[in-house]
């Protein structure tokens, strides 16, 4: 639940509702304003009864696209569909010794 409390300037600033779970939403224009995406780690700070976020580190927002073509395999047989259990990643990466 998203509610507006007012700081001492008198401007209007988001606030969250804490969950059973312990759990906030952050809203939505505070998260893009300072980029904060999935995986970012923040602080809670005490400062005199007064509890700061900080961000510890970012994570930078991931685009699939960009790991397309990292793995390459061999092609299947004419005839014979690969099948996801077939496929194991760790093998391409395996070196070979010379």
């Amino acid at each position: 639940m998203l509610r507006y409390g007012f700081n001492a300037l008198g401007s209007s600033m988001p606030a969250a509702t804490l969950t059973k779970k312990g759990q906030i939403v952050i809203p939505a224009d505070i998260r893009a304003r300072y980029e904060l995406t999935a995986g970012t780690q923040v602080e809670f700070v005490d400062e005199c009864g007064v509890i700061r976020l900080v961000v510890r580190r970012r994570v930078a927002r991931s685009d699939p696209a960009a790991g397309f073509g990292l793995v390459r395999v061999k092609p299947a047989k004419p005839g014979n569909p690969r099948r996801l259990s077939d496929f194991d990643p760790a093998a391409s990466f395996k070196r070979t010794r010379n």
